[in-house]
């Protein structure tokens, strides 16, 4: 099912879809005929994201400012995702602008969102930079308490795309995500987790049917908790990271059928 995106939160959109569920009231996961919120796959330009929340599911971690499509698959999904018992969330983020500069944003009562994109070579490349932020925490700092002044409960993430076209067979795309959620009660207790993710592509086309597109794709979710013991200060983390290399040819035998080879 593609999803065409406007000023709305992308998960929010996606749980007005026929057979998805939305979570709990305020949280963005959602849930696919039956299954778990941990049993979809979510990919942004081809690198899988591992959680896709902030603030503990008020916020998904995409931008919609910065995508460009998506496409959801409810069952049956193509074998190069390697399958997931619920959905497929396949995300591409926006190429930018490649006739003239552009600039947008936004102020909202938790979070602001400003995205820039401007070409690189008119009509041959073009890049965005689209970031998000809450300042919940700026006004802690008024407080005469020393523990709330000294509390952080905030998340940031930044999208960047770039694309470049060498020459009429071949061009290259290169993008990323980071992003982060910090809380920290004073020098008590405090957790943060983030992803960060990178894709660097080569699209060749080798002739009127057939065509090649290498990928060299990173993710990485990590996740932190720490808390006061005595006066001392003790940090626990985990992760999981992975790095992948991918060729996925294509060949148009005809109007009505394509032959694909991934590795």
């Amino acid at each position: 099912i593609p999803v065409l995106l406007g000023e709305k939160d992308v998960l929010k959109t996606i749980q007005l879809l026929p057979g998805v569920n939305a979570g709990t009231e305020g949280t963005s996961g959602f849930y696919v005929r039956g299954g778990g919120a941990d049993q979809n796959l979510m990919i942004l330009d081809e690198a899988p994201v591992y959680n896709a929340s902030h603030l503990l599911g008020f916020f998904s971690v995409f931008n919609s400012d910065a995508i460009k499509d998506m496409e959801l698959y409810k069952g049956n999904a193509p074998a190069e995702y390697g399958g997931r018992l619920s959905s497929v969330l396949d995300i591409h983020m926006n190429d930018g602008n490649s006739k003239k500069r552009a600039v947008s944003g936004g102020i909202g009562l938790l979070s602001s969102r400003l995205t820039f994109e401007a070409p690189i070579v008119k009509d041959k490349g073009s890049f965005i930079i689209s970031g998000r932020r809450t300042y919940a925490d700026m006004f802690l700092v008024f407080s005469k308490d020393p523990e709330k002044k000294n509390t952080k409960l905030y998340f940031y993430d930044l999208n960047a795309k770039a694309n470049y076209k060498i020459n009429s067979k071949n061009r290259i795309f290169l993008s990323g995500y980071f992003g982060r959620d910090i809380f920290k009660l004073s020098n008590l207790i405090g957790f943060n987790w983030g992803n960060n993710t990178g894709t660097l592509r080569w699209n060749h086309i080798f002739g009127n049917k057939l065509f090649l597109n290498s990928s060299l794709i990173y993710s990485n979710y990590n996740y932190g908790i720490g808390y006061n013991v005595s006066n001392n200060y003790i940090e626990i983390s985990s992760g999981i990271s992975d790095v992948n290399l991918k060729e996925d040819f294509q060949f148009y035998i005809n109007t009505r059928n394509t032959l694909d080879r991934k590795s």
